[in-house]
């Protein structure tokens, strides 16, 4: 059961079947395990290990997948630390302020929640490790969920206080971002796009 890492009632309820919710709080109480939010949990043996932080952002909200600045900062297209791990999601936008740190999640509508992939992590368990996957944006959609979520025309000096690397921008894939933003249908995006690129003097 400790396979689980972070988990739920309904994890649980699938292992033992129709288990007492109440069973959770004892568990807790004896520091067997640790709340997350309402509903979700951790093994207290897990607290500190790296990486657990990926694998509750894809857990406390689903469906959804981290994207955005953070993922834009762990790419190196942008040089700033992001510590908010930022997320898309099709549900609506909400933050969870916890313990574990602060996730941030966005909305998305059904028909642009693609573009990820599920990147293996690794958790230290009793001397081994065990693999899991974590649903991340890759680079390009990344970028694309940042402009599309910004509302109106970006001027110079917001693409210049995003500080791009432009070696990074360079070596993004173009036909994925036109791709997105021909299924967005959003002339915005298409705009705000090429003047990054343009910024750049990226063709």
């Amino acid at each position: 059961m400790l396979s689980f890492v972070v988990f739920s009632y309904e994890d649980i309820y699938g292992v033992f079947g129709n288990i007492d919710r109440r069973r959770l709080y004892e568990w807790a109480k004896k520091k067997h395990i640790t709340p997350v939010i309402k509903g979700v949990y951790i093994f207290s043996e897990f607290e500190d290990t790296k990486g657990l932080e990926f694998l509750i952002a894809n857990k406390i909200y689903e469906p959804s997948y981290l994207s955005l600045e953070y993922v834009m900062s762990s790419e190196s297209l942008i040089p700033e630390a992001v510590y908010t791990l930022t997320s898309i999601s099709t549900k609506k936008t909400v933050v969870f302020d916890t313990s574990f740190g602060n996730f941030n999640y966005r909305n998305l509508k059904t028909e642009l929640y693609r573009g990820y992939e599920l990147r293996k992590i690794e958790i230290p368990l009793y001397g081994k490790t065990i693999e899991r996957t974590v649903k991340t944006a890759t680079i390009e959609k990344a970028l694309f969920d940042f402009v599309y979520l910004k509302k109106g025309l970006l001027t110079k000096n917001e693409i210049l206080e995003m500080r791009f690397d432009r070696n990074v921008l360079a070596a993004l894939n173009k036909k994925s971002l036109r791709n997105y933003t021909s299924l967005s249908n959003n002339r915005t995006v298409e705009i705000n796009l090429t003047h990054i690129f343009k910024h750049y003097d990226i063709h």
